[in-house]
């Protein structure tokens, strides 16, 4: 069976996450709906994902596949057909045939994420539901001293949502981790984090503790000693889904998903 993948943008304040549900709106549920009506003919796989996101979290480049029983002979007309069909908050950017194996999850070798701040006074209308406001000065240069901390192979249980995590593996290894000042509007702050894998509210958490630690709440607390506590609870507070973007999803093996990535009319 050919197996394509795709690279997906969506607005998460149109969906409650990624994952199908009978009851709600979701991006699973749209572009499966959306793909059944344009293979009417040609039946499809259920859609897997680089990383299931929760209601409210952005994504600038999901990567998902799907198999089926015929070749698609024209994967920019089908582009444009689930772009149309897929509803508000929801486009498909690229599409590629993939190997046999490709999984979009479990070949995946990292996930990168960004979180947006914007740090200013008052409010700026545009960033609704795309940036987390925070209103009171932070330490941005304490917040920089703090993120080799985060480097490496480590046990993230501090910053991971308790409950998900009963008799689960907590060890992931962060990658990259780069605090970013936007050149056009200066009070808005980015944390990328690149990992091989997160688990559930990490990226949420682990920004939401530098947040913490950038506003002086705590004086003796730092991210290695929150580390060496594997305790959630001495961790910072979860921020919201609305701040959080989906940006990348790595491939090593598999370069054709990287070409999903670059501008379209570059290709």
């Amino acid at each position: 069976m050919p197996n394509y993948a795709l690279c997906v943008d969506y607005d998460g304040s149109f969906f409650h996450g990624w994952q199908r549900q009978k009851q709600f709106t979701t991006v699973q549920g749209n572009l499966e709906k959306a793909l059944a009506t344009v293979l009417r003919s040609n039946p499809h796989t259920p859609l897997s994902v680089a990383g299931r996101t929760d209601t409210g979290v952005h994504a600038l480049g999901m990567i998902c596949n799907f198999k089926t029983e015929e070749p698609i002979s024209n994967l920019h007309k089908m582009i444009v057909s689930l772009n149309a069909l897929g509803g508000e908050g929801l486009g498909v950017r690229g599409a590629t045939e993939v190997p046999q194996d490709f999984h979009s999850r479990f070949s995946c070798d990292a996930r990168e994420y960004v979180y947006q701040i914007y740090n200013g006074k008052y409010e700026r209308p545009h960033l609704k539901n795309r940036a987390l406001w925070v209103k009171y000065p932070v330490d941005w240069d304490r917040i920089l001293a703090e993120v080799p901390h985060l480097i490496g192979e480590k046990d993230f249980r501090s910053f991971a949502k308790s409950k998900s995590m009963e008799g689960k593996r907590a060890v992931r290894e962060i990658l990259s981790v780069q605090l970013e000042q936007d050149k056009e509007v200066p009070e808005i702050f980015k944390i990328r984090i690149r990992a091989d894998g997160f688990m559930h509210n990490m990226v949420r958490i682990t920004v939401g503790t530098l947040l913490d630690i950038g506003k002086g709440r705590w004086e003796s607390r730092s991210i290695e000693s929150i580390l060496e506590e594997e305790d959630r609870s001495q961790a910072g507070i979860t921020l919201p889904p609305h701040g959080l973007y989906f940006v990348r999803a790595y491939y090593k093996n598999f370069p054709q998903i990287h070409a999903l990535y670059e501008p379209s009319f570059l290709k």
